[in-house]
């Protein structure tokens, strides 16, 4: 473990959450995909990954601004210095 308060264990949780979550998500864009390849024609199909891709960009950009706010709290702190000393 890191000295200090690098991370909360709210923030943490919160990352593996939505990484959980994109790791879901893509698993079923993959499975989306190959069904695609199979009716390349398949409105429904094309519906749904587009709406899939969607839903992955939203968690990706919740995990980065999640990342982001924990990553500028420990610098801001000053905890850093003890860390990387």
């Amino acid at each position: 473990k890191f000295p200090g308060t690098f991370w909360r264990t709210g923030s943490m949780m919160e990352l593996q959450t939505l990484q959980e979550a994109l790791k879901v998500e893509i698993q079923v864009h993959q499975k989306l995909v190959a069904q695609m390849k199979q009716d390349p024609q398949n409105a429904d199909l094309k519906k749904q990954l587009h709406e899939l891709q969607a839903k992955i960009t939203a968690l990706s950009e919740k995990q980065v601004r999640t990342f982001t706010v924990d990553v500028t709290s420990f610098t801001a702190s000053g905890a850093e210095t003890n860390v990387f000393k």
